[in-house]
């Protein structure tokens, strides 16, 4: 089994960027869509997508865009791989599959959803958020005993909630032993306030998930 990776989703200002990247997570994400406090759409000019080391993936989160604007969005700002919310149909995710590997989000309140088939060969990754009201995510958590019942082989991304205190919960790291599990995806529950995260607690939280406390030096 791959070692656990970490997105943090959600960035939106430069300073704050630049210090988590410094803590090396695997994927960073970057949301477009109006309705989000953390919608980057207005701001992504003005952050240094360039000054990322290039093992950081670099993700955008597109919600329902018209298929012509997200291929723009992923080509004028490198992105490395394309996050899609909304009710992007298959077809729509094979196109944007020409250019970059695609994460299709899924809401989840008590049971898989019964259309992951159907989008088995027009995705990269599944991604399983909270199902709420709107595109989006909630920041509270769905059941994560219902991931017991994924049997397919695509690997997916766990979001909904996720929290500093999940490092260490002994119900929380059994679920995180799925062999399909590619990465934890946090956000809300790391942040000083909307957009803004504490970095602190992401380190903290890297450092946990793999089984090494940090020290009060820092280390």
């Amino acid at each position: 089994m791959n070692a656990l990776k970490i997105k943090v989703c959600g960035i939106t200002q430069t300073d704050n960027m630049l210090e988590i990247a410094a803590l090396g997570p695997d994927y960073m994400g970057f949301i477009f869509f109006a309705n989000s406090p953390r919608d980057v759409s207005d701001k992504i000019d003005r952050l240094p997508l360039g000054e990322l080391p290039a093992a950081i993936k670099k993700v955008a989160v597109l919600v329902n865009k018209p298929l012509e604007e997200a291929k723009g969005i992923i080509l004028k700002y490198g992105f490395d791989k394309v996050q899609l919310h909304g009710n992007e149909s298959p077809d729509y995710c094979r196109s944007l599959q020409k250019i970059v590997p695609v994460i299709k989000a899924f809401g989840i309140t008590d049971k898989l959803p019964e259309e992951l088939t159907y989008y088995e060969n027009g995705c990269d990754y599944f991604l399983f958020d909270t199902k709420g009201k709107n595109a989006g995510g909630t920041g509270m958590a769905f059941n994560h005993a219902v991931l017991k019942n994924y049997t397919m082989t695509k690997p997916f991304f766990l979001a909904g909630g996720i929290g500093p205190e999940h490092a260490q919960d002994v119900a929380f790291r059994k679920v995180i032993t799925h062999p399909a599990l590619h990465a934890l995806d946090i956000n809300s529950r790391f942040e000083i306030r909307s957009g803004i995260k504490d970095v602190g607690l992401i380190e903290k939280f890297i450092l946990e998930k793999d089984g090494r406390p940090k020290t009060e030096d820092g280390s």
